[in-house]
């Protein structure tokens, strides 16, 4: 017998181990298994600065929600008036958020963001001179430029900066960012109107978006990519794989444009007691703070559409809700649900648009699923000429049923293979990002 085969305690220093030395491997590589790999942190100093950039810019956009239609109301304007200057001025973003897009991925995504912010002060101070329905429109117009600018390059950003494995997370508290602005930003804007008029509104805002320009100071652009981009078309504008999300948050977009739009006539019914209506947005803006990284979370682990179908039936019910809202607490209540299906539905369904494309359309992906915001603010203004012929509550009774119909699109798109993400061949890493796919 050798020395080695005497010796089960020296086992070690043989080619061969001894069992119980084999077990003990064997349970350490389970256990070691078992635990999750560390994630890369999300929490970097870039990621804050792009969160309250993009919150201070949305609180400038969130102070005209129901203080543009109020005042146009109380100046005797039309509701097919009123739907041309809060929602008509969409078809500018429409056309320019595929360019911006375009222009994020080739490394302009902070240069936008400014030039963004520059049209909203200059558009808030002529604004306080002015109450001709066209120049307002035209006005709106120059917002509009903002719009396209501002939250397309903010996202791609914040889309480049967070890690793949934590996309959905990232992205969700992204657009917390613009729930706490909406939650606060109504509210503040009703109080500043009913002490300081339309007027101090737009200094507000102008204030306000001034703070968000001093933001980008400390924000920095992320590495340009070395590939030249593709030829101007259709196809390189606006990503084939991020439409399916857009069209399915279509719907979402809708409900709360036509809430911005037609809330306050909906109010001035005389058998409804709506109370401050403002706190729709306050509580609706509570909802998605609530959703948001819950939503973000899940679908980084389970999958997109779970969190999905939730927010659309949340949305659904927070419209049918408001459309037969008689009291302040029913509205409450339409505002904390819509606020939950927005929440649930833009994480989900923009982490999906971002997933299906590679990482140099991140910005064109986006563009194209931010468009919904554009095109539900321009069908606002359509769907307020039905409640011109019919009453203004069909026009929720509409924005319910197109969740309903989102809804079965997005079914029909799961059996179809529209929700999966990007294969490996398009995105390098694509299998992290995979675990987060419909």
């Amino acid at each position: 017998m050798s020395i080695y085969e005497s010796a089960p305690s020296r086992d070690w220093l043989t080619a061969r181990s001894a069992p119980q030395h084999s077990a003990i491997r064997r349970t350490v590589a389970r256990v070691a298994s078992s635990i999750p790999p560390q994630r890369p942190p999300l929490w970097t100093v870039q990621f804050v600065f792009s969160l309250l950039g993009t919150s201070t810019f949305f609180a400038c956009f969130f102070y005209l929600t129901t203080t543009l239609p109020r005042e146009m109301t109380d100046q005797g304007f039309s509701l097919f008036e009123i739907g041309l200057v809060v929602g008509g001025y969409a078809a500018i973003p429409i056309l320019l958020r595929p360019f911006v897009g375009r222009w994020s991925d080739s490394g302009h995504r902070i240069l936008q963001m400014r030039l963004a912010l520059l049209a909203f002060i200059g558009s808030f101070v002529l604004m306080i001179f002015t109450d001709n329905l066209w120049a307002l429109f035209g006005l709106r117009c120059v917002q509009g430029i903002g719009m396209a600018a501002y939250p397309t390059s903010a996202g791609s950003l914040v889309a480049e900066i967070v890690p793949p494995v934590r996309r959905g997370e990232g992205l969700g508290f992204f657009g917390l960012s613009t729930s706490f602005a909406q939650t606060a930003s109504p509210v503040a804007g009703g109080a500043i109107a009913a002490v300081g008029g339309f007027e101090g509104v737009l200094i507000l805002g102008a204030v306000t978006a001034g703070v968000s320009l001093f933001v980008t100071v400390f924000q920095r652009e992320p590495p340009r990519p070395t590939t030249s981009p593709p030829p101007v078309s259709i196809r390189s504008l606006i990503p084939a794989r991020a439409v399916f999300p857009m069209l399915v948050f279509l719907s979402v977009t809708l409900g709360f444009s036509v809430a911005a739009a037609f809330l306050e006539p909906l109010a001035d019914q005389p058998h409804r007691d709506l109370g401050f209506v403002p706190l729709f947005f306050m509580f609706s803006g509570v909802g998605a703070m609530l959703s948001r990284p819950l939503a973000g979370g899940i679908s980084d682990r389970i999958g997109r559409v779970p969190v999905i179908i939730p927010g659309l039936i949340a949305t659904c019910a927070g419209m049918a809700l408001v459309a037969q809202s008689e009291t302040a607490v029913m509205l409450w209540i339409a505002g904390l649900l819509t606020g939950i299906g927005m929440g649930g539905a833009h994480t989900g369904l923009l982490a999906l648009a971002v997933d299906r494309v590679s990482s140099t359309q991140r910005g064109g992906a986006t563009a194209t699923f931010q468009l919904a915001w554009d095109v539900g603010g321009f069908a606002s203004f359509l769907i307020g000429i039905v409640g011109a012929f019919f009453s203004v509550e069909m026009i929720f009774w509409v924005a319910a049923l197109g969740a309903v119909v989102a809804l079965g699109g997005l079914l029909l798109g799961r059996v179809m293979g529209w929700t999966r993400a990007a294969p490996p061949a398009l995105e390098p890493l694509g299998a992290g990002v995979a675990a987060g796919g419909g």
